[in-house]
């Protein structure tokens, strides 16, 4: 069987096309598209003009899937912007009667869970602490033995964080400490408590950004995959140090497309580690369309 899922997130949406063959699941075709949902949400709600960048993306991957011919299903499901909009409603009718996409709208606690279950696929998360950073919000879960003991969402993601606290393209250092307090008291507020634990697993696209960063910056393989917090929070503060154009330069060479929201992704990253005392940070090359697949198709749990 071949599915296909697009996740809608508040920063980019993502196509992914996965084959699953008995338990495996094996990804076969990305794409994404830099939407910048969050950007168009005023007043509680997605403006007309994100509702047309969201069905103008949309519209450009159902091209992509129709011409997949042995697609057996499509799953679109969207996150923080859209569960957050006051007219989502309005959203799912207009999508669903221009393109035929029925769109499924994840809680946090739910997106959470699929984190999990998607890096379970590609890191250890028997016990511990996992993160998933996207545009709008963060997830936090605690693991023990393989289960799933607390989730959260917090309100706080990489391309909200920039909105929110930062005042031009490349933020301060008061800005930096802006963010750390928010992420700080979105954990607190959410029953979070600190807890130490040696390794944080993370996943989603700041994390995976951030990691090609730290290993550009400290000369290490693409196939390192872990992060010491303390050098991670020294590459920060270098960074917040450098002129803008040289930190522009250091983030086009790595990641061009979030020129804006890798420095508050990782500023985030950071203060969830910190907070739980992590010393290092896994970083999962899988995540919550990986999850999904394996929800719907396989039905884990």
């Amino acid at each position: 069987m071949i599915y296909s899922v697009i996740d809608i997130g508040s920063n980019t949406i993502r196509l992914s096309v996965f084959k699953v063959i008995e338990d495996r699941v094996i990804n076969l075709f990305n794409e994404k598209e830099q939407a910048s949902l969050r950007s168009y949400f005023k007043d509680g709600k997605l403006s007309d003009k994100g509702i047309e960048k969201l069905v103008e993306v949309l519209r450009t991957f159902k091209a992509v899937i129709d011409n997949f011919d042995e697609i057996d299903k499509v799953f679109p499901f969207a996150t923080a912007t859209i569960r957050k909009s006051s007219n989502r409603n309005e959203i799912l009718a207009r999508v669903k009667e221009e393109l035929g996409f029925d769109i499924e709208i994840l809680s946090g606690e739910e997106e959470a869970k699929l984190a999990f279950i998607g890096a379970s696929s590609s890191i250890d998360v028997s016990s511990g602490v996992l993160t998933d950073i996207g545009g709008g919000s963060s997830e936090v879960v605690i693991i023990d033995q393989a289960k799933v003991l607390r989730s959260t969402s917090l309100d706080i993601g990489s391309l909200s964080a920039f909105n929110d606290f930062v005042k031009k393209l490349f933020l301060t250092k008061d800005e930096k400490k802006d963010i750390d307090e928010e992420v700080k008291k979105e954990l607190a507020d959410n029953k979070m408590y600190k807890e130490d634990h040696h390794i944080l697993g993370a996943v989603g696209g700041s994390a995976r950004a951030t990691l090609k960063l730290y290993n550009d910056q400290y000369d290490l393989k693409s196939s390192n995959f872990t992060m010491e917090t303390s050098k991670l929070n020294d590459l920060i503060k270098d960074i917040i140090d450098m002129e803008d154009r040289q930190t522009l330069d250091l983030i086009l060479s790595i990641k061009g497309d979030r020129v804006h929201t890798l420095i508050p992704g990782m500023i985030i990253l950071h203060r969830i580690a910190k907070y739980f005392s992590c010393e290092l940070i896994n970083v999962s090359q899988t995540g919550v369309r990986e999850g999904y697949i394996y929800n719907k198709a396989l039905e884990v749990k």
